[in-house]
């Protein structure tokens, strides 16, 4: 296989690992070079002369990945601010990038509270049957897996 074929391949592949869903740089180069030890011809030149590609056509771009990121989580898992910004670090997205997002939640406990809130409450009435002490250990428990501070979970499970 010639180095344009090897290129083109992997070029390729990327693109259908970024066609789930968006991806920061850090991802892209983590999941070409995870290949590149399987695969000697996929070299580190080629890597970074795909990476660049993809940037070149905005298919990777980290500023857009963590407005996307930010947005998926508030919106759809409720993430408490804490936990959406250790998830975009191990994502490669660096603390200005995070700040100029999430300066936009001013009040993050108020915010984190009220996600929480919606959580719990969406928990209590699926443990309805159990009894009340039991009801808010699990509901507890489960906020804090979820990321929630034990402030904001015992200020939720007090009302």
């Amino acid at each position: 296989m010639d180095n344009s074929q090897g290129f083109d391949r992997y070029y390729n592949l990327s693109l259908r690992y970024l066609s789930y869903r968006p991806r920061s740089e850090k991802e892209i180069l983590d999941y070409l070079k995870k290949k590149s030890a399987k695969i000697p011809a996929l070299t580190e030149e080629m890597i970074y002369q795909i990476v660049e590609k993809l940037k070149s056509y905005n298919f990777i771009n980290d500023k857009d990945f963590a407005k996307f990121w930010i947005e998926q989580r508030i919106k759809h898992k409720h993430k408490p601010i804490r936990a959406i910004e250790f998830e975009l670090k191990q994502k490669g997205i660096n603390r200005d990038m995070m700040d100029e997002y999430l300066s936009q939640f001013e009040d993050q406990s108020k915010f984190d509270l009220d996600n929480a809130k919606e959580l719990a409450d969406k928990k209590m009435n699926f443990y309805r049957n159990l009894d009340p002490k039991k009801r808010n250990e699990k509901v507890m428990g489960f906020l804090l897996r979820k990321g929630f501070s034990y402030d904001i979970v015992k200020k939720v499970i007090k009302h």
